[in-house]
């Protein structure tokens, strides 16, 4: 019975080496998603509020903000069951989150308009 490495206990499984270098790389990638998300989070008031915006309507903003994150956690996660397919879920989060906090950059525009009416 070989053992060590090169051994793989399932037909197709990975090596215990490229397990842990994957893990590894998840937890990297999520140590910047989370940075770059809790870093926009942390900047969307004062932002809004540089743009000229109320505090009633940054109020406003953030919480709809902030709604429609956990409902978008609750559908994926009943989504991820429901298929199986969790790792497709996964990536599209982390891919939704590399697409949303540049797009903070076209709030002026948007907020402009808004202060506007």
């Amino acid at each position: 019975m070989p053992s060590g490495e090169a051994a793989m206990s399932p037909a197709g499984a990975l090596p215990r080496r490229r397990a842990v270098a994957f893990i590894i790389l998840l937890g990297v990638i999520s140590l910047f998603a989370d940075m770059t998300y809790e870093g926009a989070r942390s900047i969307t008031g004062p932002y809004l509020g540089l743009l000229g915006l109320t505090g009633t309507t940054i109020g406003i903003v953030s919480g709809v903000g902030e709604l429609v994150g956990y409902a978008v956690r609750l559908g994926s996660g009943y989504l991820a069951d429901f298929s199986g397919r969790y790792w497709a879920v996964t990536i599209c989060g982390y891919l939704l989150n590399l697409l949303a906090v540049p797009l903070l950059a076209l709030i002026r525009t948007t907020a402009t308009s808004i202060r506007r009416r």
